[in-house]
């Protein structure tokens, strides 16, 4: 599996910090849903108590992404949300 941090953009042009995951061919679909799912448990443990960012799952055949839907996004809270996103994903 390989795992990557990026600044993606929602589909209204906002910031949308993720961690994408990558499968080899063949991964059960029963498998990348549970990473993702203890990926985002992971997230959503290690946020701060006065964020207010929702963190939600996307998943495809073999790969898939936990992402973090900002309540303001703006740049700080963009940048705020990459840092957490970074110290999870080592």
């Amino acid at each position: 599996m390989t795992k990557t941090v990026s600044q993606g953009e929602s589909r209204y042009g906002t910031p949308e910090p993720q961690i994408a995951l990558r499968f080899p061919k063949g991964t059960s679909y029963r498998v990348v849903k549970a990473a993702l799912h203890k990926l985002a448990t992971e997230i959503e443990l290690a946020t701060p108590a006065g964020e207010r960012w929702c963190v939600n799952t996307e998943d495809e055949s073999e790969s898939g992404r936990v992402y973090l839907e900002l309540a303001d996004a703006t740049p700080a809270e963009a940048a705020r949300g990459m840092a957490m996103l970074e110290k999870v994903a080592i």
